[in-house]
């Protein structure tokens, strides 16, 4: 009888892409991405190295692919009619990126940037680019219903948020929760909208 345990087995499309992304996941958090290679990545899986090829033609594509997957639906919030409320569903969204195997990734990925910028670069462009374009969609919603000035409307409030749920996350090892999260938006991040800029 001929041993085929170390064969890859075959499965659905779906099965095997759901494999693969989560083995490049957990080879990026034990590795870093430099020592992550495709192979590595497909014998884990227990997938054939051609079959990953066929769907990522690089590691990078395949690093950005199992992020997206991995991270809440980038869906546009609805419109709750407050600014405060709007940036409480995106904060919320963000402390869910933090969780687990995906925060661990992110911080991973962020950390490569000196040796390895064009994956760090990718993971900006489409992950954290899209997820800021929201923050900022929702402090225009604002400036238009007159919540807040025209003059608020900036990067600063956005970076002042992710640096907050950022620096949470490092010294604790865990995203901020629901109170804390409440925190950063009133002790910080609504003062600065809020204040008068005229």
């Amino acid at each position: 009888m001929t041993d085929t345990s170390a064969r890859p087995q075959r499965r659905g499309r779906e099965v095997l892409l759901r494999a693969v992304r989560q083995a490049m996941l957990d080879e990026l958090v034990e590795r870093g991405y430099g020592e992550v290679s495709i192979e590595v990545v497909a014998a884990r899986a227990g997938a054939a190295k051609t079959s990953v090829y066929r769907h990522w033609g690089t590691k990078e594509d395949l690093v950005v692919d199992a992020l997206r997957h991995a991270l809440p639906i980038l869906d546009q919030p609805a419109d709750t009619g407050h600014v405060r409320e709007d940036l409480l569903v995106l904060l919320r969204r963000v402390s869910a990126s933090l969780d687990g195997l995906t925060g661990q990734v992110l911080l991973t990925v962020a950390g490569e940037r000196r040796r390895h910028p064009e994956i760090a670069e990718a993971v900006v462009d489409e992950i954290v680019r899209p997820r800021r374009r929201q923050f900022l969609a929702a402090l225009e919603r604002a400036a238009e219903r007159g919540q807040i000035s025209g003059a608020a409307v900036t990067s600063i409030p956005i970076e002042v948020a992710s640096g907050l749920m950022l620096q949470h996350y490092l010294h604790t090892g865990t995203p901020p929760g629901e109170e804390r999260i409440q925190e950063f938006l009133d002790q910080a991040i609504m003062p600065l909208l809020t204040q008068d800029r005229a």
